[in-house]
């Protein structure tokens, strides 16, 4: 079930009736266990676009679900590996991540698409007066062959996925974000950073000492999804159900496209982009 969400194939007739049916069951259980005044109130951090999505998407998902939602910001810029410190102790309720093997045992999965793909679609920063290196890449091939790094924050789901083809990288553990003055200073054994599309239309015009790669676009069929923090298991009890209708009723792709809209906008030109698809981690 996890793996169709994941890669964002059609929902078949059978699978939305049984999320339906486990909606149905596991609110109940839920509207059991808390007064029916009480609102579902979120902890929430993260950098403004990412918090200002994870936002929109948990009230829209959870109102449409007949739940009263109360939002707490409790930190803005806030380093990834500091914020999945906070979500092991509890101290904020869930984020958006990347998916791998360790986070799936240390947190509560939702294994739903939570952007609708484009987390998977990665557009590259790389150091201004650089973009004739890229122009003759045509496929993964020639991409390997360049032999160019990619810098990468060390619990990227990334890192996995640029070792699984064949594509160098360097890791920084800590404050990831590190890396763009990495990146522009030229020196630093990294050619390139890859971010989401959706990331990348924020960014751009924040690092004028990097420019946004023209051409390429690198696609993998894997989304970011929802973790849970391993203190509120009612809550992963809720929200399994909530957002898996959210999914089946096409609101989490509604809204990726109505907040990320500026994909297909210049510089970023989501569909005229060369496309080279990698493979996942086994």
């Amino acid at each position: 079930m996890g793996k169709c969400l994941l890669n964002h194939s059609k929902l078949s007739r059978c699978y939305q009736v049984a999320a339906l049916l486990c909606y149905l069951l596991l609110s109940a259980q839920w509207a059991v266990a808390r007064p029916a005044d009480q609102p579902v109130t979120l902890y929430l951090a993260g950098n403004q676009g990412s918090y200002e999505y994870t936002k929109s998407l948990m009230i829209k998902a959870l109102e449409a679900a007949d739940y009263r939602v109360v939002i707490v910001n409790v930190g803005e810029d806030t380093p990834m590996s500091r914020m999945e410190v906070m979500l092991l102790r509890g101290d904020i309720s869930l984020i958006i991540l990347g998916q791998t093997d360790q986070r799936d045992r240390r947190y509560l999965p939702i294994p739903v698409g939570m952007t609708d793909g484009l987390i998977g679609q990665r557009i590259l920063f790389i150091p201004l007066g650089q973009q004739a290196r890229y122009d003759k890449v045509r496929n993964l091939h020639d991409l390997q062959q360049l032999g160019v790094v990619a810098g990468l924050g060390e619990a990227w789901a990334d890192v996995a996925i640029w070792a699984a083809n064949d594509l160098p990288t360097a890791t920084i553990s800590g404050d990831w974000k590190r890396l763009y003055r990495m990146l522009a200073a030229g020196n630093r054994q990294i050619d390139y950073l890859p971010r989401g599309a959706q990331e990348i239309t924020r960014e751009w015009q924040l690092y004028p000492e990097l420019a946004v790669e023209q051409q390429l676009l690198l696609r993998y069929a894997q989304d970011h999804i929802l973790y849970v923090s391993p203190e509120k298991p009612e809550l992963h009890t809720l929200l399994l159900a909530v957002m898996q209708q959210a999914y089946a009723q096409g609101m989490i792709r509604d809204l990726v496209r109505h907040h990320y809209q500026a994909v297909f906008e210049p510089p970023i030109s989501l569909d005229q982009r060369r496309v080279i698809d990698l493979q996942l981690a086994d």
